[in-house]
């Protein structure tokens, strides 16, 4: 299983983006909103996979990123949001 925190910002003014169609592809998953564009979902997809399904409702003038997460990466500090995120269905 892999998590993937992904952090998403269009602009409302001028973006062609379908974010309601973005927002079902995000919480087909098992998700947590970290913040009004911060995601991290758990999937047994590859990142790849999930891109395909995410970038047909974003605009190529907005800011993604997608990045795995990784438990041996995080500091002690960080256990507290990790097994939070990790316990999310």
């Amino acid at each position: 299983m892999a998590v993937l925190h992904i952090t998403y910002k269009y602009n409302r003014e001028s973006s062609k983006a379908d974010y309601d169609g973005f927002y079902k592809v995000i919480t087909s998953y098992g998700w947590a909103r970290l913040s009004e564009s911060n995601w991290t979902i758990k999937t047994n997809e590859p990142s790849q996979a999930v891109w395909q399904k995410l970038k047909k409702y974003t605009d190529p003038n907005d800011y993604f990123v997608m990045l795995p997460l990784n438990a041996r990466l995080f500091s002690p500090q960080e256990w507290k949001a990790l097994k939070w995120i990790l316990s999310r269905p």
